[in-house]
């Protein structure tokens, strides 16, 4: 029933190998879409060897408890598997795996963590594992001592997006981040469908909108957007791009819901509002599914463990400051299905503060200003690293329109590149902001060797990595901060290439002050023939990076 993926058997023995090295809190990192419930699911026989007890699986809303419990039943015909939520009581010892909620098991004073015996549970699984920082969550982990030093129990939490809605870190659980299957790597891998992206602007201002947690207050949010005119504008927008798909309208509260519903119904659209706690819930998500109402407008639902993989368009009325909100929004239709070419998402940007909302182009760790204009996401992340590739001193992250990159190269002084004020803090070296997260410096090859480049960036669990390819040999490493992974990686380039090489990358070295050589005047006029140059007002170490940027760029 469950397709057995590649990647999947790669996570199983990433976690298998760090459980054998003694890490004990492990977090796996994959898209949605991609099946963390099977890879946790084969865990139960694959850990059998070496823990032979039961499994709990800890979610937080009814559904995802009763699909993994389905689930796990389909992979496991042959074991026990019990429910722990509400009226739902699991038998504590015949159990094989257990399916709970946290709100049960994590109650305050419940007495329902008292009839297991904790030490017979020896895989504990968090499903979805951005919440797992809260106090009902930690009630649980506590009482099972799964976080205690001594511990042999696995604890895995699962998530397909590693931050936390309250921004709480994940590192006071868990230990490593043991593997990771993003979205962009999915999509090019054909699990995924690649997302094509429109933005749709409006005159609402956000300015002044109240923050609980991360995002917006709902009631201060809802008040400011459910406007008709704003309304209407969704629904044209809808019109002119969403191509008659099946499609999930993601709002602030139920009265915005009823209210877009109501709009996409004056314009001649089958739409129903839908909610958590809807009384005709069900209903309304039958006739979605069998395509009878294409258009389902939704709040406080459909953002976790909701599988309908034909949702063929997203649209975000509802803004956020939440990357955790935002990709589960967008992964309700990134899965694969017959006929399905792309998913796509029609992001409606409102007038806000600079830096503060989440867009579809963050999710590849774009700037959030970028509009992608109906370009293909993967797309339009390859065009936007190929061109910093060519242009590394070029700050990418300024960028706010696709169509409009090669001017901003264009606008860029070569001759007074300004670098971030936390690299000339912090190393000599030439690190430049990476379009797409942390910084990356390019190394010059040598000889006959091929160039190579060093990316650091911060991870999941806020510790700064670092991946370097030098003379085509790589090299990893891990820091607690900005300052000691920079610090790192330019050792790391100092031991691995030459004197010449490492004068290129150096910022200040002191030959850049001096006078441009006759050769490099001939490389310039080689390497840019339609370029002209004022050689008078250059320096040798301008003329350096030009001509190494260039070599660059022909070696990729």
């Amino acid at each position: 029933m469950f397709q057995q993926r590649e990647y999947q058997d790669q996570a199983i023995k990433t976690i298998i190998d760090a459980y054998d090295a003694g890490i004990r809190h492990q977090l796996l990192v994959m898209a949605t879409g991609c099946g963390k419930t099977v890879v946790f699911g084969r865990l139960f026989d694959a850990m059998r060897s070496r823990l032979s007890g039961q499994m709990l699986v800890v979610a937080h809303t009814d559904d995802l408890v009763r699909q993994n419990a389905v689930r796990m039943a389909s992979m496991h015909p042959q074991a026990v598997i019990g429910t722990e939520m509400g009226e739902h009581r699991a038998d504590p010892i015949c159990s094989d795996i257990i399916s709970s909620s946290v709100q049960t098991l994590g109650r305050k004073g419940t007495a329902r963590l008292e009839k297991f015996n904790w030490t017979t549970i020896d895989k504990i699984v968090v499903d979805e594992a951005h919440h797992s920082t809260s106090e009902s969550y930690r009630r649980i982990l506590d009482k099972s001592g799964s976080l205690l030093p001594d511990s042999r129990t696995l604890l895995l939490g699962c998530t397909a997006t590693p931050t936390r809605a309250d921004g709480t870190a994940l590192d006071t659980l868990y230990e490593k981040v043991v593997y990771v299957y993003p979205i962009r790597k999915a999509i090019n891998e054909g699990f995924l469908v690649d997302i094509r992206g429109y933005r749709v602007r409006t005159d609402i201002s956000l300015d002044g909108v109240s923050k609980t947690s991360s995002d917006y207050a709902v009631g201060e949010l809802s008040e400011r957007v459910n406007k008709p005119l704003r309304n209407q504008q969704i629904v044209d927008a809808w019109k002119r791009l969403g191509e008659n798909r099946k499609s999930v309208v993601f709002c602030a509260d139920i009265n915005h819901a009823r209210d877009m519903a109501s709009t996409f119904r004056d314009s001649g659209y089958n739409a129903e509002a839908v909610w958590g706690d809807d009384p005709e819930r069900a209903g309304k998500l039958q006739r979605h599914v069998h395509g009878t109402t294409p258009v389902l407008c939704v709040c406080q639902l459909l953002m976790e463990g909701y599988d309908d993989p034909t949702i063929a368009c997203v649209v975000l009325a509802r803004p956020t400051q939440s990357h955790v909100a935002f990709s589960q929004m967008v992964g309700r239709g990134t899965r694969l299905a017959d006929g399905k070419k792309d998913l796509i998402v029609i992001d409606v940007v409102d007038g806000t503060v600079p830096h503060s909302l989440v867009t579809l182009p963050t999710l590849m760790g774009l700037p959030n200003k970028l509009d992608i204009k109906g370009e293909l996401l993967t797309k339009a992340a390859d065009f936007i690293e190929q061109m910093q590739v060519s242009n590394p001193a070029v700050d990418f992250t300024k960028l706010e329109d696709i169509d409009e990159a090669k001017i901003l190269v264009e606008k860029v002084d070569m001759f007074s590149i300004k670098f971030p004020p936390e690299v000339e803090n912090s190393s000599e070296l030439t690190w430049y902001k990476a379009a797409t997260g942390g910084y990356r410096m390019l190394i010059p090859k040598e000889g006959t060797g091929k160039t190579g480049s060093v990316h650091i960036y911060e991870n999941a669990l806020g510790i700064w990595e670092l991946d370097g390819l030098i003379k085509e040999e790589q090299f990893h490493g891990m820091r607690s901060s900005f300052e000691e992974a920079i610090k790192v990686a330019d050792e790391q380039v100092r031991k691995r290439v030459n004197t010449q090489t490492l004068s290129c990358v150096k910022r200040e070295a002191m030959w850049h002050s001096k006078k441009v050589s006759g050769g490099q005047m001939a490389m310039l006029k080689r390497l840019f023939p339609h370029r002209s140059f004022d050689f008078n007002l250059m320096n040798s170490g301008a003329a350096s990076r030009l001509i190494s940027e260039k070599l660059t760029q022909r070696a990729k």
